[in-house]
């Protein structure tokens, strides 16, 4: 075993030896580096887009919600309901580690002087962290809602108020449809906000709680959901049916009034999430046609370099060199070839993705792909994987080949040119 190592390391690949040799030792080493490049670039893209996308659907929509009562005689749901101490109770108790947020939406319209758009307003008590609203801000300042001085702020998104010609500090009307009435609010616009996601940004508003709930159609303080907050997305499913079996249980034992259904954001934005499970077969083809490549490369490579070493195999098996010895040598000299490209692919895979990752130099459409430039994620644990799955797989394309040159016959080597 001493002696394949030794033997493969005196074996001249570059310097020294034959063109053909050293043309195909090029051509192995770059057809490693370009696979691995391709697939951690697209790993970390594709890592990136996806966490950006969710990140952005879960902060306009909930993870787990608690929805109005259904009434089952009726066969349908209510418009609202009052979050009761009860309710707060069970909530708690099922889903300790959360943070239940008190939303309510109500449909709206706002109008200037010359023109009006149809909106969805959006209001959530103090416990809600706007740490994402904050973070799509444009212009102005994110309310403090829970401030009387702020009862009257609104944020909408910018594209909104280069429809309707608004900016921050101007003040507008929004109308409430309430009971068959029609009530008005006057609203200053604090700030504007832009996510890129358009069938959000054309009708979310951001106002405030005790605003909505004065309109009515009752003195109470109703709210659309409960809202919960903290949840990791692993664990969103199993939330959601504890919750749900919580919920169950309290109403059939006469602790709370009504059935509330439970829903999630894998629910209200499947859409979404079933288009980012797509991408994963994308990933997959790009991966199998890279070890297409880095597997039609390294064979080719390696054939070229036993072609040019058929007298010194013959020299070996002469002198008792098993055909395992020999197969074993020529697999440490395409496996140095491999560790060469592999180096050089993790130098500009993971270059070129740290370097977009905080340059963020390639851009995108936002109208396309709802981000202005090209995510990236890079998971060290995925990509550790990845090195070592393209290591061994390499390994296993290079038996067959170097065990053909093992049964090369010595005798048939003297007449070989």
């Amino acid at each position: 075993m001493k002696f394949d190592y030794w033997f493969s390391r005196r074996m001249r690949l570059r310097r020294g030896a034959p063109s053909s040799t050293a043309t195909g030792v090029v051509i192995a080493i770059a057809g490693v580096a370009l696979a691995l490049m391709v697939m951690e670039l697209s790993l970390a893209i594709v890592t990136g887009f996806k966490n950006e996308i969710r990140a952005k659907v879960e902060g306009f929509e909930a993870a787990v919600s608690v929805l109005p009562p259904y009434d089952v005689l009726r066969g349908e749901s209510a418009a609202d309901f009052i979050y009761s101490d009860t309710l707060a109770r069970v909530i708690s108790a099922a889903v300790p580690a959360c943070t239940p947020v008190a939303s309510l939406h109500r449909q709206a319209i706002l109008k200037t002087d010359n023109d009006f758009a149809a909106v969805e307003c959006v209001a959530r008590d103090s416990r809600h962290d706007p740490a994402f609203e904050k973070g799509n801000m444009t212009a102005g300042s994110w309310p403090g809602f829970d401030s009387e001085d702020d009862s009257d702020s609104i944020v909408i998104s910018a594209p909104l108020a280069r429809t309707l010609s608004l900016d921050c500090g101007d003040r507008i009307y929004l109308y409430f449809f309430i009971n068959g009435e029609v009530k008005a609010r006057r609203a200053f616009i604090a700030g504007l906000y832009q996510s890129n996601f358009s069938e959000f940004d054309i009708s979310v508003v951001y106002t405030d709680l005790a605003m909505l709930q004065h309109l009515g159609p009752t003195e109470t303080s109703p709210v659309t959901s409960v809202d919960l907050e903290g949840i990791a997305t692993a664990d969103i499913p199993a939330v959601t049916e504890r919750l749900q079996d919580s919920l169950v249980a309290a109403y059939r034992a006469g602790q709370i009034a009504g059935l509330h259904p439970v829903t999630n954001v894998l629910t209200t934005g499947a859409l979404y999430f079933n288009w980012l499970d797509l991408l994963d077969t994308n990933v997959a083809v790009i991966f199998i046609l890279m070890a297409c490549v880095a597997a039609f490369t390294l064979i080719s490579s390696l054939f070229i370099i036993i072609l040019d070493r058929v007298p010194t195999i013959g020299i070996l098996r002469a002198l008792g060199q098993s055909r395992g010895g020999v197969s074993h040598i020529f697999v440490i000299v395409a496996m140095r070839l491999v560790g060469t490209g592999m180096l050089i692919g993790n130098v500009c895979g993971l270059g070129l993705a740290l370097l977009q990752r905080y340059t963020r130099l390639l851009p995108l459409d936002p109208e396309m792909y709802y981000l202005s430039y090209v995510p990236v994620e890079i998971n060290w644990t995925a990509m550790i994987v990845l090195n070592i799955a393209v290591a061994a797989a390499a390994w296993l394309i290079l038996i067959l080949p170097a065990r053909l040159a093992a049964r090369i016959d010595p005798a048939s080597t003297m007449r070989y040119e």
